[in-house]
C-alpha cells in the first residue's frame, strides 16, 4: 500500500526544500561528506552491466556531485536528474548542461515520482540516489515505487544514513538529559527488509567520520548545506540548552561526528515487468 502524504509531511517537505534551496550557492564548499559518498556510490554504479545507452533516473541530485560522475562515465546516457528543490535543480543544471545536452532536469518529490516508464514499457535501467532517502517519510514505499519504474533486470542503487549516525552529538545531549533533533535512522537489517520481493539486493554499512574545529562549526556546516532541519516532532533546544551541548562537545582537538553510510544495490528480476 502506498502511503498518501499528510498535511504534516507535505509541510515538512516544503521546509526541507526551502532549506536546501537556500543553501544551493553555499552547498559545494561545505558538503564534504556528500561529495565523498557520491564518489563512492559512483564506483558501485560504474561496475554495473548497464546498457550501452542506459536510461538513468537520479533522485535528489543536489548540486550534481553524483550526476557529474554518472554523465562522465556514461555521456550517452538518457538521464533524468531530479531534486525536491527547484533551486538545487537549477544549480545542478548550470553545472552539467554542457556535459549532456540531452539530459532532462526536473524538480520533483523523489518519494512519489511524477514519472512513468517510457512508451515502450522498458523503464529505467538505473535509479540512483545519494543521501536523499533519509529525508523521506516512507522509504519502503519509495523503494517499491522506484522498482516499479525499472525495466526487468534494472537496478536501484542508493546511499543513505543508517543507525548510529551522529552518535557523538546524540550522546552529548543524552548526558545532559536532553534529546537531539536527530532522526531515528534504520539499521542494515531494517533497510534490507524494505526491498521489494521482485528482485534481490544487499546493504553495506561503512562509517565515515567527519571532524570540525568545534560544535559551532559542525552546526554551521549543516546550515550551509541545508541539512539543519530537525527530525519530525522534535522541538529545537533553547539557546541555553544548546550552549550546554556545545560546551560538552568542544574539545582541543576538535569535534568528530561519525556518519554510518548505508550503500544499497537492488536488481529487479529479469522476468518482472
Amino acid at each position: 500500500m502506498i502511503t498518501l502524504p499528510t498535511m504534516a509531511s507535505a509541510t515538512r517537505k516544503t521546509v526541507v526544500s526551502s532549506a536546501f534551496g537556500g543553501a544551493a550557492e553555499t552547498y559545494d564548499a561545505d558538503a564534504h561528506l556528500q561529495r565523498l559518498v557520491a564518489a563512492r556510490l559512483a564506483q558501485d554504479i560504474a561496475a554495473l552491466p548497464l546498457a550501452a545507452v542506459p536510461r538513468l533516473l537520479e533522485i535528489g541530485c543536489g548540486t550534481g556531485f553524483l550526476s557529474h560522475h554518472l554523465l562522465t562515465d556514461r555521456p550517452a546516457a538518457r538521464a533524468t536528474i531530479t531534486d525536491l528543490s527547484p533551486l538545487m535543480v537549477a544549480r545542478c543544471r548550470r553545472r552539467l548542461d554542457a556535459m549532456s545536452p540531452q539530459a532532462r532536469f526536473l524538480a520533483m518529490d523523489g518519494e512519489r515520482p511524477c514519472l512513468r516508464p517510457d512508451g515502450d514499457g522498458e523503464g529505467f535501467d538505473l535509479i540512483c540516489s545519494s543521501l536523499a532517502l533519509q529525508w523521506f517519510d516512507s522509504p519502503g514505499d519509495a523503494l517499491a515505487g522506484w522498482v516499479e519504474l525499472l525495466r526487468p533486470g534494472g537496478y536501484v542503487v542508493f546511499a543513505t544514513l543508517a543507525a548510529g549516525s551522529l552518535i557523538e552529538w546524540q550522546n552529548a545531549h543524552s548526558a545532559l538529559g536532553l534529546g537531539a533533533g536527530v532522526a531515528s535512522y534504520p539499521s542494515a537489517e531494517h533497510l534490507g527488509a524494505l526491498w521489494p520481493p521482485n528482485g534481490r539486493g544487499r546493504i553495506l554499512i561503512e562509517p565515515s567520520p567527519c571532524t570540525y574545529p568545534d560544535g559551532h562549526a559542525f552546526l554551521d556546516g549543516l546550515r550551509r548545506i541545508g541539512a539543519r532541519v530537525a527530525a519530525a516532532n522534535r522541538r529545537p533546544l533553547s539557546p541555553g540548552a544548546l550552549r550546554q551541548v556545545l560546551r560538552r562537545v568542544n574539545q582541543p582537538d576538535g569535534f568528530t561526528v561519525t556518519y554510518q553510510i548505508a550503500y544499497g544495490c537492488f536488481q529487479k528480476d529479469a522476468g518482472c515487468s
